[in-house]
């Protein structure tokens, strides 16, 4: 059994990314092109969301997120992936590549309408 995009893992139990995103969007705002905070530098999926504690932040969003997955699998050290009952993976990172190394929130959606893919970091507020 994979756990690939198409992997054999979704199952029966869990829940859907899409049965978390009412108390998610209750904290956080989504814009009218289901994107959360504002835009990054970088691709256009890339957002930016200003917190006087980002690491809080960041653990707050990804745990409303991930509400009830199917599976939690750890990065040594590094944060959490989060697999969803509809193949849609929550990967929270600690600290991320860029400079400042904020945390990070990676989407990858699965078949969830009105929220796109994307990744949020963190920032602390006024940097």
């Amino acid at each position: 059994m994979g756990c690939g995009s198409g992997g054999a893992w979704a199952l029966k139990s869990g829940n859907r990314f899409a049965d978390n995103i009412s108390n998610l969007k209750e904290e956080f705002a989504l814009n009218k092109n289901g994107y959360f905070g504002s835009r990054g530098m970088g691709r256009a999926h890339t957002r930016n969301i200003e917190s006087n504690n980002p690491a809080r932040t960041a653990a707050k969003f990804a745990g409303l997120a991930s509400k009830n997955p199917v599976s939690v699998a750890t990065i040594a050290g590094k944060g959490v992936v989060y697999r969803m009952r509809d193949r849609s993976i929550i990967t929270h990172r600690y600290f991320s590549s860029s400079t400042d190394g904020s945390p990070v929130v990676e989407l990858k959606l699965h078949n969830v309408s009105g929220v796109k893919s994307q990744k949020i970091h963190f920032a602390k507020k006024g940097k």
